[in-house]
Parts: C-alpha cells; structure tokens; sequence
C-alpha cells in the first residue's frame, strides 16, 4: 500500500467518524407506564347489579313475583311469535293499508270518549275538551272516525288517558310490578286499571249499539275484541327477544314502569 493510498483511508475513517458523531443519536426511551403492575379492575360479564349493590340503583323496580312474571313473559313470547305476530303479518299483507288506517282511525275515534271521561275524573278539563272535540269532527265528517281529520289542526292533538293514569292521578301507588296474561307488562294498579278500561269501553259500545238499534251484540263485542287486538299488534313495533341483550326482561320491566310514571304527570 502507498502511502498516498494510506492517507486517503485515515482520512476517509475520520471523515466518517466526523460523521458520525454530527448525525442523530438514538435514545432507548421507555413508556413510564410501561413497568406498571395491573391496577386489577374486574368486572363481571352479563351480571344484573343485585339488591344490595348501589350500582345502578335508578333501575330498580319492585317486582316480588319475578320467577313468575319471567314464566309468563316467556308464554307471551311465544304466544306472540305462533299467533299474534304471523296474525298480524297477514293482517298486513292482504288488507290494503287504505282499509289498516281507516280501521286504526275508526278505533282511535271511539277511544277518544273513554280519554274524555278519564281527563274529566282527573280534573284536566282541557285535555277533556280536546278529545271530545276531536270525536264529534271525526265522528261526522270524518265519516264516523275512518278518516282522522282532527289530526290536521295542531291544537287538538290526540290525548292518551286511562283508568290506571286516573288511579294514579288519585295517588294510588302502582304496587308490584305484573306481566300480564297476552298483554304484557303492567302493574296491580295498572292491572285493576284494565279492567277498569274494558268496563268503560263496554258502557260505551253498549250505548252505540242501543243507539242504532242492535239488540243481539254479542257477535259485535267478539268481532271488535277480535280486530282491535290485531289491529293493537299490527302497530306496535315491539318484537319479544329482538333487543339482543341478555337483560330483555328488565329492559321492558324498566321502560314500562318509567312511562306510565311520566303518563300520570303529563
């Protein structure tokens, strides 16, 4: 080797380690939480918060006859899915829904007088008024309720009242809370209350068949049970275990109890 050639590499070695100690360095920097033990949070998967927990304490709904009430939501379950909902899917599919809304509007329109008379017990005279208002537009020139024409003015939008709201109203407490036999859930206030409803709905077709003259109404009072409850469960969008969760049954329980709560302040 020559030694220009032995100068031209001592100088390229320095240049490189020249080099070298001008570029970036790079630092080995550690996440600080890195060495951190686990904080051993825990959480149980699919587990409702039990009596004594103080979690979620706003979900809690009296409901002494759980096991019970379980069963029978099951039942109603399957009741639905067998004969009410394949019932109401034809309902849907072979009766136009010119015909499905004149006999939703014709069943809403003798609804209206047993509203009237629960606004009335619960001292809501307006309320009261609105919906009496309403029967005699839809009753005369909606042609007896078929077309719902006292929807159009926004001052008279159709009321919601009860038996149980007017019990409630009076300040009687709900009780336990009671899925009932078909109809779902409810309570013994609300429960009492149905049967309140259905004495005022019998006055009240007693009256109209009296009116025009029908004497034997027996066959009538099977036929209007009979199509109100298809047309109850063809507009209802509820499905039984179709929320996906496994807490279904608290879902409605809670849901329904919070509703009616809100109904009775309304």
């Amino acid at each position: 080797m020559s030694a220009r050639t032995a100068s031209l590499l001592l100088a390229a070695l320095l240049a490189l380690s020249l080099l070298g100690g001008c570029g970036p360095k790079v630092l080995d920097v550690k996440d600080p939480s890195a060495g951190l033990e686990p904080t051993g949070f825990r959480t149980t998967v699919h587990h409702w918060p039990t009596e004594n927990s103080d979690s979620l304490k706003f979900l809690d709904i009296e409901d002494p006859w759980e096991p019970m009430n379980r069963n029978m939501y099951e039942i109603n379950a399957t009741l639905d899915k067998y004969v009410m909902l394949p019932v109401a899917t034809l309902y849907k599919f072979f009766i136009p829904e010119v015909i499905r809304t004149g006999v939703k509007n014709f069943i809403d329109n003798l609804n209206e007088m047993p509203v009237a008379f629960n606004s009335v017990l619960q001292g809501r005279m307006e309320k009261a008024a609105i919906s009496f208002t309403r029967f005699l537009i839809n009753s005369s020139f909606g042609v007896l309720g078929v077309r719902d024409l006292a929807s159009r003015n926004k001052k008279l939008p159709r009321q919601h009242e009860d038996v149980g709201q007017t019990l409630g109203y009076w300040g009687i407490g709900s009780g336990p809370y009671f899925v009932m036999p078909l109809l779902g859930p409810s309570n013994v206030r609300d429960a009492a209350g149905f049967g309140g409803d259905i004495l005022v709905l019998y006055v009240e077709m007693t009256m109209i068949y009296q009116a025009a003259g029908i004497e034997n109404s027996r066959p009538l009072d099977m036929t209007d049970l009979i199509i109100r409850g298809i047309n109850l469960r063809a507009n209802t969008a509820f499905s039984y275990h179709s929320t996906g969760s496994p807490f279904e049954y608290e879902m409605v329980r809670f849901i329904y109890t919070k509703k009616r709560e809100l109904d009775i302040q309304r």
